[in-house]
């Protein structure tokens, strides 16, 4: 099952994404901000991410489409 991490996007530049689903930092869906970033995994947590917290889609997608939580901007 994936699973969703968000973070900084300064913290991208540390990742290692032949261990992620993710494929490099410019395709990490990025906030409306540009300051936090979505990556994604299958299997094992990589220990770069290991004191990140994980979400499941459905969380995810509760974050998301919250709009005081700056992932998108009303038209």
């Amino acid at each position: 099952m994936k699973k969703y991490i968000i973070l900084n996007v300064s913290e991208l530049d540390d990742l290692n994404f032949n261990e992620l689903t993710t494929t490099s930092k410019n395709t990490a869906r990025k906030n409306v901000a540009e300051d936090k970033a979505i990556v994604s995994y299958e299997g094992t947590k990589p220990d770069s991410l290991s004191s990140k917290k994980e979400y499941t889609i459905e969380e995810l997608k509760t974050i998301i489409d919250n709009i005081n939580n700056g992932w998108y901007e009303e038209e």
